[in-house]
């Protein structure tokens, strides 16, 4: 035994002197392979690379991609897609009509209400989205409310000088009429009669005349004397302010100036009234004409127009300093909530909020459409069915339509039917004729459905837009249905994932450099798992309503590495703020809203 180990190494030298190419081979084998060994055990363990996409805005799609054949001649049934009283019927039979041309409407007056309300709910959930948004800015609006808050500021400053000036120049009026309308009362200016003021004068002149001057005379005076007492208390309240009083008190005093304006007014209509009055009499009873009873009713004349504006003047004076205070008020409200921000679930919120609203101004107008019978293609109106004023149901026939256009007849299953509706958009492509594609658009859509072997389905008429003399009856033909077409912040299909009711996608942030290659990035801190609402999808790409935001980074695929992360099962916070257990896995908590 001993002797044979000891011959092996000359043994296998000989064997390496004789085969030296294969010995070479041999040495290589085991080389790579102790490598490899050394490799899977030794070399240090690889980390978890993800893939991500950043979120944008886009438009979403759907379709669905059924079959069947086309045929030459149809004969089909047009009925509403709502109930209601029929208030036109537009064709007799043997019209020929062309396609989208009203054959029946009903009532649609509670839709079109429905409609409205949706449009101006739309117009508020905007200026709310918009003005959350905005304050989410929170920097740049900081600015904008701080330099709004000093603009008005400065502009209650300008109001408060502005309107004491104004003040001032009321006063000066008013001074000025009131020792106007002293003149004019009391002086002595009638001929003849100088020792009698104005006022009696003329009242002795046409009493004999005129039974009730005496009242217009006793007016004049009195409210003269009232006049007179409340300017005098009003301008010395007037004389003990100065420029810099208090914005309260500067509306104070506008309202007692406006007070004993109105007094001044009072007394020169009533001056006025007398003086015409008297002018009157002298025409009436032709006592000649008074020179000096024209100059008088001049004078009233003026203080009625100087007085006017005065208390014109006195009003804005004291609005003007309201509302500027308003303003203020406002500027500094909006201030005090900018500097407290907006959070996500707020703009969350709004942006849902915003959602619902164009949904259901879509959805009305889908609605309103539901009461208008129109032709889907081009024919001859076989029948008419309904008459102005009768009751129509959805379903209910109206008119019969028979075309020599060709028409793709498909047959769907229940569950495809329930997402098609009349006047949707198809694409038309045809085994035959690799090169031909047709737009159509779906006529018709069978109310009942038909059963066999347990599988029910539903016959859809799909009407050419436009003719195609190579496309034959009978030719299979693939329709590519749109079921709804939605723009908005759009991921890959992919990337959204389900726990229990929720769906969620995987969030990094701040992002993760490099990882928008097909390689990805590798991250020993896992992504964070948001909270979305998903929209409408095309199986490639999916709307995200809420949740998001653009710019946000998302995982599209994670590779998995050896080593291990963390074991623990993501938190999943509800509305209410309280968390549940998702299931066990390698990723990061679920957060409620994205921020």
């Amino acid at each position: 035994m001993l002797t044979s180990l000891k011959s092996a190494p000359r043994a296998v030298w000989a064997f390496i002197t004789a085969h030296k190419v294969t010995a070479a081979i041999i040495a290589v084998v085991v080389l790579y392979g102790g490598s490899s060994v050394y490799g899977k055990f030794l070399a240090p363990p690889a980390a978890t690379r993800y893939v991500t996409t950043t979120v944008a805005t886009g438009t979403v799609v759907a379709s669905l991609t059924e079959t069947g054949q086309v045929a030459a001649v149809h004969q089909i049934l047009l009925s509403p897609q709502a109930s209601g009283q029929v208030i036109g019927v537009y064709v007799r039979p043997g019209d020929h009509v062309y396609a989208g041309q009203v054959v029946a409407q009903l009532d649609a007056t509670a839709a079109e209400q429905s409609l409205q309300s949706a449009e101006l709910a739309l117009q508020n959930a905007e200026l709310s989205y918009q003005q959350t948004t905005a304050s989410s800015t929170l920097a740049l609006n900081l600015v904008v409310a701080q330099g709004n808050v000093t603009n008005a500021q400065v502009a209650l400053q300008k109001a408060h000088d502005t309107s004491y000036t104004s003040i001032a120049s009321i006063y000066g009026d008013l001074s000025t009429v009131i020792s106007g309308l002293d003149s004019v009362l009391h002086d002595s200016n009638v001929a003849g009669r100088a020792n009698q003021q104005n006022l009696d004068a003329y009242t002795d002149l046409v009493s004999s005349h005129d039974d009730i001057i005496a009242v217009y005379k006793n007016s004049a005076q009195t409210s003269y004397t009232a006049a007179y007492a409340a300017y005098t208390s009003a301008q010395a309240a007037y004389n003990a302010t100065s420029r810099s009083l208090s914005n309260n008190d500067l509306v104070a005093l506008a309202q007692s100036t406006y007070t004993a304006a109105q007094a001044v007014a009072e007394a020169v209509r009533s001056s006025h009234d007398f003086f015409d009055r008297v002018n009157t009499d002298y025409t009436l009873y032709n006592l000649g004409t008074s020179p000096v009873l024209a100059g008088l009713l001049a004078s009233t004349n003026t203080y009625t127009t100087t007085v006017s504006n005065d208390l014109s003047n006195a009003l804005t004076a004291q609005s003007t300093i309201v509302s500027a205070e308003q303003s203020l008020a406002q500027a500094q409200n909006t201030l005090q909530a900018t500097e407290g921000g907006s959070n996500a679930l707020t703009v969350q919120s709004a942006a849902l909020s915003l959602q619902q609203a164009q949904n259901a101004v879509a959805n009305a107008k889908t609605t309103l459409a539901n009461y208008t019978v129109t032709a889907p293609f081009s024919g001859t109106i076989a029948a008419v069915s309904v008459q102005t004023y009768d009751q129509a149901s959805s379903g209910t026939p109206v008119a019969t339509l028979v075309t020599n256009e060709k028409t793709a007849n498909i047959s769907v299953n229940e569950v495809d039917a329930s997402k098609i509706r009349l006047g949707q958009k198809a694409t038309l492509s045809f085994d035959a004729l690799p090169d031909v594609t047709i737009a159509g658009t779906v006529a018709s859509i069978d109310s009942v459905g038909t059963a066999s072997q347990g599988v029910v389905s539903y016959s859809i008429v799909i009407g050419f837009d436009t003719p195609n003399a190579s496309v034959l009856p009978g030719m299979s033909v693939t329709a590519d249905i749109i079921t709804g077409t939605e723009t908005g912040l759009m991921v890959p299909a992919n990337a959204i994932k389900t726990t229990g009711s929720e769906s969620y996608v995987e969030v990094f942030n701040p992002p993760l450099p490099g990882s928008t290659t097909s390689t990805g990035a590798p991250s020993a801190t896992p992504p964070q798992a948001v909270v979305v609402t998903p929209g409408l999808t095309d199986t490639t790409d999916t709307i995200i309503e809420s949740g998001l935001h653009v710019g946000d980074q998302v995982v599209t695929q994670t590779i998995a590495g050896t080593t291990k992360t963390s074991t623990a099962a993501p938190s999943i916070f509800n509305a209410a703020g309280t968390r549940g257990t998702g299931t066990t896995g390698t990723r990061g908590g679920i957060r409620a809203i994205g921020g």
